[in-house]
């Protein structure tokens, strides 16, 4: 194609146009992009060529007026222009089809040869009989499918394993007997190397109705089942390692705990004795340390449950105000100091008894409040406790020595404390704020922090608010109790010494076992008012036990689970073998005596 010009304009209205100027001739040059010498242009003649579709232009060049009149007044030359005219737009067209039709088979060849080599679907039909008779792949004839299909049933050409799954295979065959679509079947295929395929297929009819067979679409999926057995053994894997860390939890949540509550409570026993001045302050040096190891030792334990998914939250009853009360009465007694202004505000408008988890809560307001008394040496430390927008909130706010921005998403961060200069003047393993934040988000709360560096911080707790109803509160009626009949099932010497004293104390009868076993023989020969069963025992655990009493020996009295394991689970387990209470180790003087209220009433 040459570009538009006012001499090829002039020849479509005239017929020709005889180029002699050297205005034309430059024009000309131009339009045809044609490197030549201005002289070998001079005299060109330039004639109009037009067909039904297309219109041309020849270029004469180097013609005389003689030559020039003969090609102008010819007719024969005209007709043999327009021929090579016409030739000329055909062959043009020809090429144009031929080319993009190169293009298109390049194209189909170029997909083919990805399909050949990545592509795994393939046609398929049964005679019949249901036999493959025929494989449409890709591949040339002769290719592993038409070997081990052609000629042969599906279920002659399944692994062992597909053949155990009978149901599997029930279900597939009614399908096909009803002569019904399918969609999507997948089973293993018995070769050298197995694979697996995925089958879609309907039935055919002749135009009389008569059946002739099924044909449909199957897939290779091999290496998709490959990923989805792999990712099935990965999810396994992960199983097995969570309830492997959940029972090495459980059980060393008992092995710890179990001697460190021992020591808690010898140490509890003496302090109620006769001791000197210095007996008593030895004796309190001991009790704050064994408070300080259970604390780091609980806070170790409840992260690496959080860690895997094992702690839930309660949803009961209890008395916020009293709640709050005994945690400040705690900081007043072991925090106090005249250079730091403890207050404390409860908003009148909270109702006395709201629904929650009593416990994880009190764990979150003792760390906030522990940080606060650990980084503030002097100034004042304010405890707020307010409704809002359906959330109760607990705001404490020190005067210590705050928290760069910067450190601000450290704090929450497991085994992480501000710097290390802090870190030696510091007790704890850093896990506090850690498992504060999980723990309100397992309650559906949250924490926030305001702080800045040298002049304080602000920390607020948030979470929902539920007001319990009248009908849902335990009316605490302390009762006046008889003696009681009490079996303690224990191994552990040192928890019976101590359990047994404080039963002793309160003028009950104490009968030992060592194991489960034990104390379904004692049980069986004696009459007892009240059993403590501990949970993990040898030879017998306390949940068969419990079992064991209230199935065979069909007995109603009430038993009440002694362990270090307080999670949710735990409970139900305990709950559901008959067990009345669970309480939990390290079981306190006072925790004891309130559990065993109401036990015959007076």
């Amino acid at each position: 194609m040459w570009s538009e010009c006012s001499l090829f304009t002039q020849t479509a209205e005239h017929g020709y146009v005889i180029c002699q100027y050297p205005q034309q001739i430059e024009e000309l040059e131009f339009s045809i992009l044609y490197s030549i010498q201005t002289l070998k242009l001079k005299n060109s003649l330039l004639f109009s060529v037009n067909t039904q579709f297309d219109k041309g232009i020849f270029i004469f060049t180097n013609v005389d007026a003689q030559q020039c009149e003969q090609l102008v007044n010819s007719d024969t030359i005209k007709i043999l222009l327009q021929q090579a005219f016409f030739t000329l737009i055909s062959q043009i067209k020809l090429a144009k089809q031929t080319n993009k039709a190169l293009s298109l088979i390049h194209k189909f060849t170029t997909l083919s040869s990805l399909f050949k080599e990545y592509g795994s679907e393939w046609f398929w039909r049964l005679n019949p009989l249901m036999v493959f008779e025929s494989i449409n792949n890709i591949e040339t004839i002769g290719n592993v499918y038409d070997q081990l299909f052609i000629g042969h049933k599906i279920e002659h050409i399944i692994t062992d394993n597909e053949k155990q799954n009978t149901e599997k295979w029930q279900q597939f065959n009614l399908l096909i007997d009803d002569r019904n679509d399918f969609h999507n079947f997948e089973f293993e295929i018995e070769a050298d190397k197995n694979f697996w395929v995925i089958l879609s297929g309907k039935p055919l009819y002749n135009k009389l109705g008569h059946f002739l067979g099924y044909m449909g679409l199957a897939k290779n999926i091999t290496i998709s089942k490959q990923r989805e057995f792999e990712l099935q053994a990965q999810t396994l894997k992960a199983e097995e390692a969570s309830q492997t860390k959940s029972k090495f939890l459980s059980v060393m949540s008992h092995e710890i705990r179990t001697p460190i509550h021992a020591v808690m409570g010898m140490i509890e026993l003496l302090l109620d004795t006769e001791l000197s001045p210095e007996q008593q302050q030895l004796v309190n040096y001991a009790n704050s340390s064994t408070e300080i190891l259970y604390g780091l030792i609980t806070d170790v334990l409840d992260f690496s449950k959080i860690e895997s998914g094992t702690v839930s939250c309660l949803k009961k009853p209890f008395d916020i105000k009293l709640l709050t009360e005994n945690i400040v009465g705690q900081f007043n007694i072991i925090e106090k100091s005249d250079d730091i202004l403890f207050t404390t505000h409860i908003d009148e408008s909270i109702p006395q008894y709201v629904v929650g988890d009593q416990y994880r809560l009190g764990q979150v307001l003792f760390n906030i409040m522990s940080n606060a008394f650990k980084y503030t040496t002097h100034g004042q430390i304010n405890l707020n406790v307010v409704l809002q927008n359906e959330q109760l909130v607990f705001e404490v706010k020190d005067s210590g020595i705050g928290i760069a921005k910067k450190h601000l998403d450290l704090i929450f961060k497991p085994f992480s404390q501000v710097n290390d200069s802090i870190n030696r003047k510091s007790e704890g393993v850093g896990l506090g704020l850690s498992i504060s934040k999980n723990l309100l988000g397992i309650m559906g709360g949250e924490i926030t922090v305001d702080t800045q560096l040298g002049l304080g911080s602000t920390f607020t707790i948030s979470i929902p608010f539920e007001e319990a109803h009248t009908s849902d509160i335990v009316d605490n009626v302390i009762y006046t109790q008889s003696a009681l009949a009490i079996l303690v099932a224990e191994d552990n010497k040192t928890n019976q010494v101590l359990i047994k004293a404080y039963l002793e104390k309160l003028n009950h009868k104490v009968t030992l076992a060592n194991h489960g076993r034990e104390a379904i023989d004692l049980f069986s020969r004696k009459k007892f008012d009240l059993v403590l069963m501990d949970i993990m025992m040898p030879e017998m655990d306390g949940l068969t036990a419990a079992e064991y009493i209230r199935d065979e020996l069909v007995s109603d009295v009430p038993i009440y689970a002694l362990t270090a394991n307080a999670e949710k689970d735990n409970k139900a387990s305990c709950f559901k073998v008959g067990m009345n209470k669970v309480l939990t180790k390290p079981i306190k003087f006072q925790e004891l005596e309130a559990a065993l209220k109401g036990v015959f009433p007076r």
